[in-house]
C-alpha cells in the first residue's frame, strides 16, 4: 500500500485501518479525475454535456477538490506513521522493509507496463539507456508523470522515524516552531516550482525529487501533531454529535468554496484539515464504505498504473466523450490491471515483512 504506516487498529486514534483505507480509496478516485480533466481545453474539445460552473466545464472545476489527492495521501502517511508509533511505544517503523514494498510495487509495474509502452508507443519508450535507468530507479518519471511522487514518498518512509520521534518528544513550543519552518519551506518551494525563470535546473536527476520530499515535510507532521495533541479526535467528536443534515450541509459548502478558491496546493493544507473529520463523522451508506476499502487496497496500484493511459494510448479514452464514462473506464481499468496484478505482488511483500 502506498501509505504503508497502517499497520493495525489504532485504539488511541480516531481513524482505524478500516477508516484510513477508504480515504485511501476516495485520495485515488479523485487522482484519477484530476489527471484526466485538469486539462480545460481537452475536456472543451472531447467532451460532451458539459455544465459550466463560473463559466468553465463542471469536469474541469471539479479538479479544483481532486487536486487534495496527493495531501491526503501525505497527511495519512504522518497520521498512521504516527499512531503506529504511539501505540507499540515508539517500536521501530521498519522504514526499510516499508520502502522496499513500495517500491516493489513499483518495479513489478514497470517490468509489465514499459514493454507493453515499447510496443504500442516506440517513440517514447524505452528511450536511451540513461532514461531507461533513470525510470527505473524513478528518479526520472518521463515514462509516466504520475511517478513523481514515489521516490519523494519513499524518502519520507525512511526518515519517518527520526520525524515522528522528534515531533513526539519534542515540547508543544518547539513543535510549533517546526512546523512552522517547514510551513515556511513548503511555501517557498511551492514559489520556486511556479517561477519559470528557474526551470532550467528542474532536469538535473533527484533536483525535483528533492525539492518535492521537503515540500511534503510540513502535511507529514500536521498529520504526526494531530495523533500527539489529539486535535483530530477533538474536532471527530464535536462533529459527530451534530445532526447528519448538519454535517452534510457543511461538506458541500466546504467543497464549494474550495472551487471557487482553486486548487492551489497553499489551500489544499486547511482544506483536508477539515475535510476529512467531515468524511469520518457522516454515516455512509454501508456499500459506499466497502466499496472505498476495496479502492484503498488497490490504491497504490492505480496510482502506478492508471496515468499510462495518456502515455500508451493518447487521447483515445476521450473518444467516450462524456465526463462519467471516461471516468468510469480509466477506474475501472486501472482496478482490473490492480486485481491482475496483485497476486505476483503480495507473495514478495510478505517475504519483505518477515525479513
Amino acid at each position: 500500500m502506498i501509505i504503508s504506516g497502517f499497520a493495525g487498529i489504532y485504539t488511541d486514534a480516531v481513524m482505524t485501518r478500516s477508516d484510513t483505507r477508504q480515504l485511501k480509496g476516495l485520495a485515488i478516485l479523485m487522482m484519477l479525475w484530476l489527471h484526466l480533466f485538469s486539462n480545460e481545453e481537452t475536456v472543451r474539445q472531447c467532451c460532451y454535456l458539459l455544465t459550466y460552473v463560473n463559466g468553465q466545464p463542471l469536469a474541469y472545476s471539479l479538479t479544483r477538490l481532486a487536486s487534495a489527492c496527493v495531501p491526503i495521501y501525505i497527511f495519512l502517511g504522518g497520521y498512521g506513521l504516527a499512531a503506529t508509533y504511539q501505540t507499540t511505544a515508539g517500536h521501530k517503523l521498519y522504514g526499510g522493509r516499508r520502502a522496499l514494498a513500495l517500491m516493489v510495487n513499483f518495479w513489478v509495474v514497470f517490468l509489465i507496463f514499459v514493454p507493453i509502452g515499447c510496443l504500442l508507443n516506440p517513440a517514447r519508450y524505452p528511450g536511451d539507456g540513461l532514461t531507461l535507468l533513470l525510470n527505473a530507479m524513478a528518479i526520472c518519471y518521463s515514462y509516466n508523470g504520475a511517478w513523481w511522487f514515489l521516490l519523494p514518498y519513499v524518502l519520507l518512509t525512511l526518515s519517518a522515524q527520526l520525524i515522528i520521534r522528534s515531533i513526539m518528544e519534542s515540547s508543544k513550543r518547539l513543535n510549533v516552531l517546526w512546523l512552522g519552518g517547514l510551513a515556511v519551506i513548503s511555501i517557498v518551494i511551492y514559489v520556486l516550482k511556479s517561477e519559470k525563470t528557474i526551470t532550467a535546473i528542474w532536469p538535473v536527476p533527484g533536483v525535483m525529487t528533492l525539492l518535492n520530499f521537503l515540500s511534503m515535510l510540513f502535511l507529514f507532521g500536521m498529520g504526526v501533531v494531530a495523533v500527539k495533541y489529539q486535535w483530530a479526535n477533538s474536532l471527530w467528536n464535536r462533529l459527530k454529535s451534530r445532526p447528519q443534515w448538519e454535517l452534510v450541509l457543511w461538506l458541500v459548502v466546504l467543497c464549494v468554496v474550495k472551487m471557487m478558491l482553486g486548487a492551489s496546493s497553499l489551500l489544499n493544507v486547511p482544506f483536508i484539515l477539515l475535510l476529512i473529520p467531515l468524511l469520518l463523522a457522516i454515516h455512509w451508506p454501508r456499500w459506499v464504505h466497502g466499496a472505498l476499502e476495496f479502492l484503498g487496497y488497490h490504491s497504490t496500484n492505480m496510482w502506478l498504473i492508471h496515468h499510462f493511459y495518456y502515455f500508451i494510448f493518447g487521447s483515445l479514452i476521450y473518444e467516450l466523450c462524456y465526463p462519467l464514462f471516461i471516468f468510469l473506464c480509466l477506474v475501472l481499468v486501472s482496478l482490473g490491471c490492480s486485481m491482475l496484478l496483485q497476486p505476483l505482488i503480495e507473495p514478495i511483500r510478505r517475504k519483505i515483512r518477515r525479513m
